[in-house]
């Protein structure tokens, strides 16, 4: 037990306190301040000539208020800014709903109903994002009016039948890169540090004098475990990240910068506006995280095992590398293209399910029965690789061969589990 501690403590040393460590975690740390303080940069660099200057708005006024029309003429066409953008004509005919979809040369309609002490506004918008100016400036000049009995307002909002939402397509693309940047993050980076410990003591002959002290089995959870400890660590830190932008987005926004017009200052905070559940979502994710990189680095483990030298390794790390980007580009890509159904078989796939998964259960893609289904297949999973790639771990760490790849998989399997097949017999 004193030797496996020793191994562990020796390997996360090696790696955290390397330069290499602190320079990759102040890329990463520039990083997330950037992404999750995103609306405050475009805000910065944003230019008003892509700014709508005007839109036309039509009232159709059904009420006994008559000067209404004339009220919010004056309200919205103030001379400062936000208001002189907007130009109000009054209209008799009655409503047509398809006309106006239709129309280029109206942007907004004001449909006032019922009677003046309890009035129900239909607001028909292409621009929805300005509803809110609409709605506070009818209800101001409703109560200026002093009606007896008076109501609040009814305000309907109806948007036209082709309408995306864009905060809603970039909330989701946020999200994407939120959550997939991270994981993919931390499983890269777990796998590098397994692999090159193992190729470096394996190519400097250092793994002989190890072998000679353990077994090779210990040895082989003791870089999982130092890998998984890093991950931890490094997970961590990344949270320590995000809590850094999210402080600096709202020192940000006190100090006066320049937001788009109903976007939150930080992409965090409009996160967790729209994902409620996200402790859930958060605890669900890093147990992906966790179940997901102990499953890479029993592989990069074994790949490493095989290798001789650096560029060996490298080449056996390529399939590893296609796992990882697959995960990483169906995580971003499929929510955006639409493809949930696709998202959602692939989340059962285990060389994909660390990414994938996480993401389908924060979109709502996949339910949480099918989120913790998903994640006990990754766990059985994970059993059967470790039985698997223990016994070829303990051939091929001591081996130098350099015979082609797949020669050199077959050869080793095939001694790991004749070997086996003779100690059971024995």
């Amino acid at each position: 037990m004193k030797k496996f501690k020793f191994l562990i403590v020796y390997g996360l040393k090696k790696r955290v306190f390397r330069k290499s460590f602190l320079i990759a975690n102040i890329v990463i740390a520039l990083l997330f301040v950037a992404i999750v303080n995103l609306p405050t940069i475009i805000g910065w660099f944003g230019s008003e000539d892509d700014q709508i200057t005007n839109i036309y708005v039509d009232v159709y006024n059904e009420t006994s208020m008559n000067t209404i029309h004339t009220d919010l003429q004056e309200a919205l066409n103030l001379p400062y800014e936000g208001y002189d953008y907007y130009l109000i004509e009054s209209v008799n005919q009655s409503f047509d709903e398809d006309a106006f979809w239709e129309a280029e040369d109206s942007d907004v309609a004001l449909v006032i109903k019922g009677s003046v002490a309890s009035p129900v506004i239909d607001i028909y918008s292409k621009y929805p994002e300005n509803n809110y100016l609409f709605m506070g400036q009818i209800e101001l000049l409703i109560i200026n009016y002093q009606i007896d009995d008076y109501q609040s307002p009814v305000f309907e909002t109806i948007l036209a039948p082709d309408y995306e939402d864009p905060e809603e397509e970039a909330a989701i693309s946020s999200l994407m890169s939120i959550l997939v940047l991270p994981l993919f993050i931390l499983i890269t980076m777990a796998t590098q540090f397994v692999g090159v410990d193992i190729i470096e003591e394996k190519s400097t002959k250092a793994i002989e004098t190890i072998i000679a002290s353990v077994p090779a089995k210990i040895h082989f959870l003791s870089k999982i475990s130092a890998s998984i400890l890093f991950v931890l660590i490094q997970g961590a830190l990344i949270l320590v990240y995000g809590g850094i932008a999210a402080l600096l987005g709202n020192v940000s926004a006190s100090a006066g910068s320049v937001v788009p017009s109903g976007v939150d200052v930080h992409l965090l905070k409009y996160l967790g506006e729209l994902l409620p559940n996200w402790p859930l979502v958060l605890i669900i994710a890093l147990l992906f995280v966790i179940v997901g990189t102990l499953f890479y680095l029993v592989i990069a483990a074994l790949f490493a095992s095989m290798a001789v030298t650096q560029e060996d390794y490298q080449q056996f790390q390529s399939p590893l590398t296609l796992m990882l980007l697959g995960g990483f580009y169906i995580g971003i890509f499929a929510p955006l293209a639409g493809g949930y159904g696709f998202m959602k078989a692939m989340a059962f796939v285990p060389i994909f399910t660390p990414m994938v998964a996480p993401i389908a259960y924060a979109s709502g893609i996949m339910s949480l029965l099918e989120a913790i289904i998903a994640l006990v297949v990754m766990v059985i999973v994970l059993i059967g690789a470790l039985y698997v790639v223990a016994p070829v771990y303990k051939i091929a760490i001591l081996s130098y061969d350099q015979t082609k790849f797949f020669t050199r998989v077959k050869s080793y399997f095939k001694k790991a589990f004749t070997k086996n097949k003779k100690d059971k017999t024995v």
